[in-house]
């Protein structure tokens, strides 16, 4: 006790109140003044520059200023989505077929958000492939069955009025840097390729057969996928994080340099000249205000006629814009774009 009285004395001479003295021999109070960071973990399907908010969320501490401890984690986009129904994870980044899937067989999946309405994918070709048509027999790569290449894929063989189940090879190559790498060993002879991967691509000598950009329907690319029940029954929890992911957008429009950083930090990606241009070309199709197309619903059904229930079903069924439209009527968009 002489001890802490002496300790006591000299914390009053450097102007020290009692409460401070308490809470420093017993270790409580100090930190109840510091807010919980409340525990959240986020999958992303794709080392891709679509999947780029929550790097810059995180890594810029927009998850921590809105009381989120987020942890961001990689995996196939298959692999996302189980996650995200067994309940390890309560947000996917870009598993769009996979929401629309869950949901038609009985999920309570949803879009809460997609930052593009159209893919920013290139078809990539062997230069020696000349036409759609000299597809016929050859190997066309894919991440995974059932992922967005997967599905670009196959709606851009149809349109060629091509069948890319007896016309092709669909090969599945996990990664969508693999790809490129597919196409440089011969593994491949074309592939659905996304930026900054494309660019890349291109680079090495090979051929972008059609700019997927113009496929001339909307697509969902970017999409942020969770579960009814997050929404509902955490709805705090799933506010902040809008608005973290939203302060994320416009970090990435706003801050180019701290975001090309932030690309090539997670992409791995060493030539800078290419992130940069992949970059650009987002931030000049980016929503400002993610709202998940209804249009983008409908061509990822047209694509899944074989599933029940997808030609009747109601686009709109797959989609909870319920959080953005909450913080747009309390103003916080206003706020955030000032402009």
């Amino acid at each position: 006790m002489r001890n802490f009285a002496g300790i006591y004395l000299n914390l009053l001479t450097f102007g020290i109140s009692a409460t401070l003295f308490i809470a420093f021999i017993t270790g409580v109070g100090l930190a109840a003044d510091t807010p919980k960071l409340i525990p959240l973990r986020l999958a992303y399907s794709a080392i891709t520059v679509n999947q780029a908010i929550p790097w810059i969320s995180h890594d810029a501490g927009l998850f921590k200023k809105n009381g989120l401890d987020v942890e961001v984690v990689h995996a196939s986009s298959l692999t996302a989505l189980h996650a995200l129904l067994a309940g390890e994870v309560a947000i996917a980044q870009s598993v769009t077929d996979g929401c629309v899937s869950s949901n038609l067989s009985g999920a309570d999946t949803v879009f809460m958000a997609a930052i593009l309405d159209k893919p920013l994918y290139s078809f990539i070709v062997n230069p020696k492939i000349k036409s759609p048509q000299d597809l016929r027999g050859k190997r066309v790569g894919v991440t995974r069955i059932g992922s967005t290449p997967d599905a670009l894929a196959r709606a851009t063989l149809k349109m060629w009025s091509l069948d890319p189940d007896r016309d092709v090879t669909i090969v599945q190559l996990n990664e969508m840097g693999l790809l490129v790498q597919g196409l440089v060993n011969g593994v491949i002879d074309a592939a659905p390729i996304s930026i900054p991967s494309n660019i890349r691509a291109k680079n090495l000598g090979f051929v972008e057969l059609f700019d997927l950009t113009k496929i001339g329907k909307a697509y969902i690319t970017g999409s942020v996928v969770t579960r009814k029940r997050f929404i509902d029954g955490q709805r705090d929890v799933a506010k902040r994080f809008m608005r973290a992911f939203l302060e994320g957008m416009k970090t990435y429009l706003e801050d180019p340099e701290f975001s090309i950083n932030v690309i090539q930090k997670w992409t791995r990606a060493k030539n800078r000249e290419e992130v940069k241009e992949a970059y650009a070309l987002q931030a000049r199709h980016m929503l400002k205000i993610p709202r998940t197309p209804v249009g983008g619903v409908k061509t990822i059904l047209e694509g899944m006629d074989r599933i029940p229930g997808a030609k009747t079903a109601d686009p709109r069924r797959f989609i909870d814009s319920s959080i953005i439209d909450d913080l747009e009527k309390e103003g916080y968009l206003k706020t955030l774009y000032k402009n």
